[in-house]
């Protein structure tokens, strides 16, 4: 379980919880729509070993305050940097998944100094580049909302894990379904989520940045497509990007070693 502090930045509650130890590494962890700190699943227990993870839950979703007006992913960026600021870390290494993809580009494109490295998971840059989401698959994504959490839940799986995964690994569709129990979504700060994610727009940024990055996708994911990534990683200088095969829109959750892997050894090589 992880114990939850909270930072109140400029009125807003933003939850956060630390694991691993103090003295090593520290690396950022920005979770995706909808999506709490609880949701990164055993992937914290690859990492913990290696990093002083930072696990942030954005605004609107898990303890994390919901805003009465919208928000962007600006703002949580900025979220992100207060983050750091009031733990005292100078610069972190950062992963971003799907909307945290997004924030943590934000992120360095507003507080460069601040990121040591990027890894950009399942996202996009946004403005019109990339493949973008079909509209049938938008339909499938929002249409859920109205429903009760649990509903919801079961009926956007599909869109963010792999079928193989799901026919594999059923209990952890179950596990999202008792989070959502225990802590119940704000329908609200979902929509809002959602707005963010679709006005964010970094394409003319990117090529501004300077940091080692590193994108990651999997080939499988039908809910940000794979191109997306390529088309980062052609934006960004010198940015690498990886794929694992078979991998739905969750790639974390499905591969967690496999994620742990890539992170770890891009971000610790000098």
């Amino acid at each position: 379980m992880l114990r939850v502090q909270y930072l109140n930045r400029r009125g807003h509650r933003i939850a956060y919880a630390l694991r691993g130890a103090p003295e090593a590494p520290p690396l950022l962890m920005i979770r995706g729509l909808a999506r709490t700190s609880r949701h990164w699943g055993a992937v914290l227990g690859e990492l913990e070993q290696s990093f002083r993870l930072v696990l942030i839950d954005n605004r609107g979703i898990g303890k994390s305050g919901v805003p009465l007006l919208p928000f962007s992913t600006r703002d949580m960026a900025d979220d992100a940097a207060a983050l750091l600021d009031w733990l005292d870390i100078d610069a972190a290494s950062v992963l971003g998944v799907s909307l945290g993809g997004m924030i943590a580009q934000e992120l360095a494109l507003r507080h460069g100094d601040r990121v040591a490295k990027l890894v950009l998971g399942c996202t996009r840059a946004g403005g019109g580049t990339g493949v973008p989401l079909d509209w049938r698959t938008a339909l499938r994504l929002v249409a859920p909302m109205r429903l009760p959490a649990e509903q919801a839940i079961r009926k956007t799986a599909a869109l963010i894990l792999s079928p193989d995964f799901q026919r594999e690994s059923p209990h952890v569709v179950d596990e999202w379904v008792q989070i959502a129990r225990e802590l119940p979504p704000s329908r609200r700060g979902v929509i809002y989520q959602l707005f963010a994610a679709a006005r964010h727009d970094a394409s003319t940024r990117l090529g501004q940045l300077r940091m080692p990055t590193l994108v990651v996708t999997g080939d499988a994911d039908v809910l940000i497509h794979a191109d997306n990534s390529a088309h980062l990683a052609r934006a960004i200088p010198g940015a690498r990007l990886a794929t694992l095969p078979g991998a739905g829109h969750d790639f974390p959750t499905e591969r967690p070693r496999d994620t742990a892997r890539l992170v770890r050894e891009f971000c610790l090589e000098e």
